[in-house]
């Protein structure tokens, strides 16, 4: 005889399952989150360049394994796609690169991200 469907168990699966890949995406950001401050300071450090950090990587518990990492540089001269190039290569994980001045949120970067340079 077939055993019976327990929907409540069922449940409960999923709800431990889903809990431990949201742990893990967490611990993931953390790590690219110090990953990324470290190669960005080593990278601007002494230059008038200002660096935000904003998105799911500043966001507890928002970042996935499809998520990028959002940077926002202000006051940066140099040739962004060639810095975009450098730093995703470094970090083997997708990024963004936002020129502030150009950006339409920038009271929101000012307010809500992180703070690098």
């Amino acid at each position: 005889m077939a055993k019976k469907f327990d929907s409540h168990q069922a449940k409960q699966f999923l709800e431990k399952r889903e809990g431990q890949k949201k742990e893990k995406n967490e611990e993931e950001r953390k790590e690219i989150l110090q990953k990324i401050i470290q190669i960005l300071k080593e990278e601007l450090q002494g230059s008038p360049v200002e660096v935000f950090l904003v998105g799911s990587i500043v966001r507890p518990f928002s970042f996935s394994e499809h998520s990028d990492v959002d940077i926002v540089l202000k006051n940066f001269k140099g040739d962004r796609f060639d810095f975009w190039t450098k730093i995703e290569g470094k970090i083997s994980r997708s990024i963004e690169i936002i020129l502030f001045e150009k950006c339409h949120f920038q009271e929101f970067v000012i307010k809500e991200g992180i703070r690098v340079l």
